[in-house]
């Protein structure tokens, strides 16, 4: 008889090892995915996550009792038989070692690596994207043999890239049973992470010891990396990525890892990658959104008030959860009272902000590593009042050629500063700014304009 049709007993395990060996032997029997187990621990008044799960089944730490309990319970089992068998490998574990001969360092037991944040409570809508992400990470899109999977999801500050990376990551965390890495590279920062800082993390996650030395140069350490990582089912998460060359070296290696990169720029020179731009959110996930956060009956009370604030915060995830969490933590006040305040233009940035949330903040570093030609234009085309412009109005507001203001609106669609559009019924480009991008550069304007 198949192993995974034989019901395993927890009297079987002496270690933890083989106590988390038969909860894995357990779920097998039970035929039951994480996403599954999740939803009957749920049925039972128990909380069982999908990646706690698959990070605790590809480790050989002993688990915690609430685990335990939720865990077996969703598999169908009465718990307190594995309950009793975890308590007695517990207290063997917490017997006095021995100490290791001529004080040889005893290896630690090696662990998968789970080092996702925690998944968005009020993630909405982007099913469109998610469906692309999971498709060319798990292969479903026909990645060419040889080749690592990946994915890079860019737009502008704010629009919730980390939130779409975070909640795919987590949703595909059964598929990437080895591990799932993660790292902010911090690219929107004056001082990014360098890439041999985070190799060394990474290759301590992948059971390098802190003990044993590592090569000093990035190519050494990338090689060791691809080494390590190669045919493991692992994923790999780049947040905030400054350039190519930043991820560059951080690229696992071949035959089961995948990689999901995200970034304020377009990131076209990586090879092969799958980009996913995103824009702001439909308006009725925007009110969606909206519910999750301050509650769905108090948006029922102000259908048009919550439409009101999502439409000036222009739909955009991190201005909506600002909004809403100012609302959150002010039961008090209607929904009509912060979209009365968020229709004055000039205080409406100062209104989205809450303890380290703002939008103002968020589009600052993009701005200050713009050349200082391009911050001019950026300046300038947050006085225009018009929905879309080209080139050729660019050029007339710059006294400039229009080449070099083509040149310019181009280095600010790659920093997700503008948008890129086609125009209609003729060739060429129209341009559009973000009414929150618009009101930011204005505000650089008159005081820098003003200044000059």
């Amino acid at each position: 008889m198949a192993q995974s049709n034989v019901l395993p007993s927890p009297d079987e395990a002496r270690t933890p090892e083989e106590f988390v060996r038969l909860l894995r032997r357990l779920r097998a029997w039970s035929e039951l995915t994480y996403r599954e187990l999740e939803v009957r621990a749920q049925r039972h008044g128990l909380h069982l996550a999908r990646s706690t799960t698959a990070a605790v089944l590809g480790r050989g730490a002993l688990p915690r009792a609430g685990f335990v309990h939720a865990y077996v319970a969703a598999c169908g089992l009465t718990p307190e038989p594995w309950l009793g068998a975890r308590q007695r490998i517990a207290a063997a574990c917490a017997a006095p070692a021995a100490p290791a001969a001529h004080g040889a360092e005893v290896p630690a037991v090696p662990l998968v690596p789970a080092q996702l944040p925690s998944d968005i409570a009020d993630f909405t809508g982007r099913e469109a994207q998610l469906q692309a992400v999971e498709e060319e990470l798990t292969g479903a899109s026909g990645t060419p043999n040889g080749v690592v999977p990946m994915v890079a999801v860019s737009g502008m500050a704010g629009v919730g890239k980390t939130s779409l990376a975070v909640h795919a990551a987590h949703e595909l965390s059964e598929r990437f049973s080895d591990g799932r890495l993660f790292v902010d590279l911090r690219g929107a920062n004056a001082a990014p992470v360098e890439p041999g800082e985070v190799l060394v993390r990474f290759l301590r996650a992948l059971g390098v010891p802190g003990s044993a030395a590592v090569p000093d140069s990035v190519e050494e350490l990338a090689v060791l990396y691809r080494t390590l990582s190669a045919d493991r089912r692992i994923l790999v998460v780049l947040d905030n990525a400054a350039s190519e060359r930043q991820i560059r070296p951080l690229l696992p290696g071949v035959g089961g890892p995948a990689v999901l990169v995200t970034s304020r720029h377009r990131l076209t020179s990586i090879g092969a990658v799958r980009s996913v731009e995103l824009g702001p959110l439909p308006p009725e996930h925007g009110v969606e959104m909206l519910a999750r956060i301050v509650g769905a009956d108090r948006v029922a009370a102000e259908p048009e008030a919550a439409a009101d604030i999502v439409r000036l915060c222009g739909q955009c995830p991190l201005a909506v959860r600002v909004a809403g969490a100012r609302l959150a933590c002010r039961r008090q006040w209607p929904l009509g009272r912060l979209a009365g305040l968020l229709r004055d233009e000039q205080r409406r940035l100062d209104e989205l902000t809450i303890g380290d949330l703002a939008v103002r903040e968020s589009l600052e570093p993009e701005y200050a590593a713009l050349p200082d030609a391009t911050r001019r234009t950026f300046r300038l085309l947050g006085l225009l009042e018009v929905p879309h412009f080209t080139a050729g109005d660019a050029a007339v507001l710059l006294d400039c050629p229009v080449g070099l203001a083509e040149t310019h609106l181009e280095a600010l669609v790659d920093a997700s500063l503008l948008a890129a559009v086609p125009a209609e019924g003729v060739g060429g480009t129209r341009y559009r700014m973000h009414d929150l991008v618009r009101l930011y550069a204005r505000e650089r304007a008159m005081v820098e304009e003003s200044a000059g």
